[in-house]
């Protein structure tokens, strides 16, 4: 596949040659569709279709479909913007078909999705720190360079507040029911308006979900008689028969007298980067940074019992007895690999990273609260990416646009999505057939939240501070917020009127 990549500094420049040849801004911001063949947006990488590249056979299948009929745009350019790296442009495209089964899933449905609909994919890669400013600044001085942005998702609130997105519910051919959608659509709706989404087109909103991995041959040597398969099984995988699980394990292996990064743990956790690992816990007990009232409006929700209770349970797991070891390296260097911890907390991306390690191991979601909670749920984490819609796309736009949208996440739902699960049956990212169950549990339980992705400041690493600091003064730390969280509500809501 032929990609050419144009600097992202190119859009104003374009821009400037475009004020001194047009009376108006509006001509800058002419779509695609009417464009001379041979001249691209500025930024647009051009994808082609490649000789070796071959349409799907036909074949049973139970595949949802996207009921989009097969319009034809003429050649028309679709054109991405996103985070210049190569875990998100996988999202987007592959640029090569390379035997890896994730990766040609990708590579093809770009490939069947432009011959279905005689369009072309477009790339605007741009660094992660420069996201946000190339979409507002483009918005603002009417550049149509591209049609949807794949952004940070707590990166992306400040957008909504700058009013350079366009409402999701005034796209035409996104059906919201369908199965591609995720719980965003419902989290981050407010008055009928939805700045940022997700779909399953966003990939790494699964593989940027939180689970836990376990080491069989230890659950062996212990002599645990029910394996976490076996709890989660019976919906009895809960945050207090996951303590009972790890509590006892820790050890002195080396016989110095004190705990350190050479020893065995029941827990093996990120300290950093990813602090989302410790924060999980209190997700997948079902609590939330924000609820929505009856009038659907905001508020902040971690003032509860139970927010207090599940921290109890966390700081016993996390902070008492030696039972976590909180590493302060990459995912491929945690002490688990090493067999010195009976469980390890990673995103899925990193099970898959990790998938040549020559260890035994299975995968389950973060322990339920109890057994009446009826899903197992999981953090999608802040890094993984959101969609949002420049507010300059014309009606016209806003037809192209809404059809690849639905298309790409459609097939992302059919057919990029079950390559994890083939991958997971075929290879070391999973040694046992229950790991593709698990995954899909992991999957249907993705969390989303209005107070996590529009409050990034004040309240998404309250109990992660302190637990990593050993404290459990939290009633004050709570006090402390809660007006100061209830006045911003009130004026990021002003964006949703």
């Amino acid at each position: 596949m032929r990609i050419r990549t144009v600097n992202a500094k190119g859009i104003l420049s374009l821009l400037l040659a475009c004020l001194l040849l047009v009376p108006s801004l509006a001509a800058c911001g002419e779509s695609a569709e009417n464009a001379d063949p041979a001249e691209k947006p500025a930024g647009s990488s051009e994808v082609s279709t490649p000789d070796e590249a071959l349409e799907a056979e036909p074949e049973e299948t139970t595949a949802v479909s996207d009921e989009l009929g097969n319009p034809d745009f003429g050649g028309r350019i679709y054109t991405v913007l996103y985070r210049d790296e190569a875990e998100h442009l996988r999202e987007i495209t592959a640029e090569e078909l390379t035997g890896d089964v994730i990766n040609d899933a990708v590579f093809n449905r770009t490939v069947n999705l432009q011959n279905r609909f005689n369009m072309e994919l477009g790339l605007l890669p741009v660094s992660e720190g420069n996201l946000n400013n190339t979409f507002s600044n483009a918005v603002s001085a009417g550049d149509r360079s591209f049609d949807v942005g794949f952004q940070h998702m707590i990166l992306t609130a400040s957008l909504a507040a700058a009013g350079v997105t366009l409402n999701w519910y005034s796209m035409p051919h996104l059906n919201f029911e369908k199965p591609w959608w995720t719980s965003s659509v419902r989290e981050l709706t407010v008055n009928g308006i939805m700045y940022v989404t997700a779909s399953d087109y966003c990939m790494n909103t699964f593989e940027m979900t939180w689970c836990l991995i376990f080491n069989k041959q230890m659950m062996t040597d212990l002599m645990i008689e029910k394996t976490p398969y076996d709890l989660v099984e019976e919906g009895d995988w809960t945050i207090d028969s996951y303590y009972n699980m790890v509590k006892g394990v820790s050890n002195d292996s080396d016989g110095d007298g004190k705990m350190t990064v050479k020893d065995t743990y029941g827990i093996n956790s990120y300290g950093s980067p990813w602090l989302a690992s410790v924060s999980n816990y209190w997700w997948a007990c079902g609590e939330s940074i924000s609820r929505f009232d009856d009038t659907g409006k905001p508020y902040f929700a971690m003032n509860t019992e139970k927010t207090f209770d599940v921290f109890q349970k966390m700081y016993a797991l996390l902070v008492e007895d030696n039972i976590a070891w909180m590493d302060q390296t990459s995912g491929t260097k945690m002490i688990f690999w090493n067999g010195q911890a009976l469980f390890e907390s990673m995103m899925v991306r990193d099970v898959e990273v990790n998938r040549d390690k020559d260890l035994s191991y299975g995968l389950v979601p973060y322990p339920k609260y109890d057994a009446l909670q009826e899903k197992y749920l999981t953090l999608v984490d802040g890094h993984a990416s959101v969609m949002a819609l420049p507010v300059t796309l014309s009606e016209d736009d806003r037809d192209f646009v809404g059809t690849m949208i639905e298309a790409f996440s459609a097939s992302a739902f059919n057919d990029v999505i079950p390559a994890y699960y083939e991958v997971a049956i075929q290879t070391k990212f999973a040694q046992d057939e229950t790991m593709p169950k698990m995954l899909d549990l992991v999957r249907e339980g993705r969390v989303f939240n209005f107070g996590y992705v529009y409050d990034p400041t004040i309240n998404r690493d309250i109990l992660v501070n302190l637990i990593t600091s050993k404290s459990t003064d939290l009633a004050s730390k709570l006090k402390s917020v809660q007006k100061v969280t209830e006045k911003y509500y009130e004026k990021v809501t002003k964006d949703f009127e």
